[in-house]
């Protein structure tokens, strides 16, 4: 695809399967936002994609493989990565580590689901961490998942970020900025360019979808406070991204587009709306636990679609914690 460009800014769209990297040229810079996903091939679809010098610097919108996977490889020819701090644990390898499962294993004997379900959701746990840790540890390409996304299962070699970036807006390269808009992770970025109303979204805004933030937990916390609010500093992050008044869109996920407020206040409007079916949903019970809301509003799903079901009340939950509007107790929830 031809880039885009606008005097001496240009980027190129570059598109691996299921996932969308951008080289951006700005100011005698060049980097590379998103590492790409390591999958087989996708190594040499990249190389030939990237006419010219390589980037200086390759930018990781988020820890996630699909973001983040070719960090390594990219190390390995000299290029250095960045990645928010708060997301170095996904880079380290330290995916549904030990304090991780067993805070995770404990939301599902709290959650209220019945023992059948709980076994189910712990065994389907498990698996996960066992494909996280065959990303890790793979040495070759497993056979594709059923989803077909992409050519083979992804890989996630380790690395340690050559640059952590920190606080709120850094100055990536003239005119570029890197914004922390924690949510689908903790350390979740987007890249601006402001001059020219470009918006590199990563996953915080998809052209199509809207995407679930997970049951995860802060990167260094432990005990009661160990669950990161992930839906509502997604949304926090989604005002903050809005606010930037962006004209074009550069998603990790789909094709670039133009109508970026519109699919930002059509995200916010069904997170709104979601709330409000929660809180009807817990208003009506009188008190509630998260399975028993999720069996009200998703009777026919929940079980098949357990985690993101039940990550999904569970955000909407804290949305209406946060506002005042609901409190727990006893893993049980009520309307204040």
């Amino acid at each position: 695809m031809p880039p885009y460009a606008s005097g001496v800014i240009s980027v190129r769209h570059i598109r691996l399967t299921d996932n969308s990297v951008y080289l951006l040229d700005a100011g005698g810079e060049r980097m590379l936002i998103d590492t790409g996903p390591d999958y087989r091939g996708s190594r040499e679809e990249l190389a030939a994609a990237i006419d010219g010098p390589l980037p200086s610097l390759v930018i990781a919108t988020h820890g996630h493989l699909d973001h983040a996977g070719l960090g390594r490889w990219w190390q390995s020819r000299g290029i250095a990565v960045a990645i928010h701090e708060e997301d170095r644990h996904y880079a380290a390898g330290h995916q549904l580590d030990d304090a991780e499962m067993a805070a995770l294993e404990g939301y599902i004997r709290e959650c209220g689901a019945p023992p059948a379900i709980q076994s189910e959701a712990l065994n389907a746990l498990a698996a996960r961490r066992a494909w996280a840790r065959a990303a890790a540890e793979s040495g070759g390409y497993r056979p594709a998942g059923r989803d077909g996304r992409w050519p083979s299962a992804l890989r996630y070699e380790s690395f340690v970020p050559h640059r952590l970036l920190a606080g709120e807006r850094t100055e990536v390269a003239p005119g570029v900025f890197a914004l922390a808009c924690p949510g689908h992770t903790p350390g979740n970025m987007v890249v601006s360019v402001p001059s020219e109303g470009w918006l590199f979204s990563g996953d915080q805004l998809l052209p199509e979808i809207t995407p679930i933030p997970a049951i995860q937990r802060y990167p260094a916390h432990s005990g009661a406070d160990w669950r990161f609010p992930s839906l509502p500093r997604f949304l926090d992050s989604l005002r903050k991204v809005r606010a930037l008044d962006a004209g074009r869109c550069f998603p990790g996920h789909g094709e670039p587009f133009e109508d970026v407020t519109a699919v930002i206040d059509a995200n916010l409007l069904q997170a709104a709306q979601r709330t409000s079916r929660v809180e009807e949903a817990l208003r009506a019970s009188g008190a509630a636990s998260p399975w028993a809301l999720a069996e009200a509003i998703y009777p026919r799903a929940v079980r098949r679609r357990f985690w993101q079901i039940i990550s999904t009340i569970q955000g909407h939950l804290d949305v209406l914690e946060e506002q005042g509007c609901a409190t727990s107790s006893g893993g049980r929830w009520q309307v204040r």
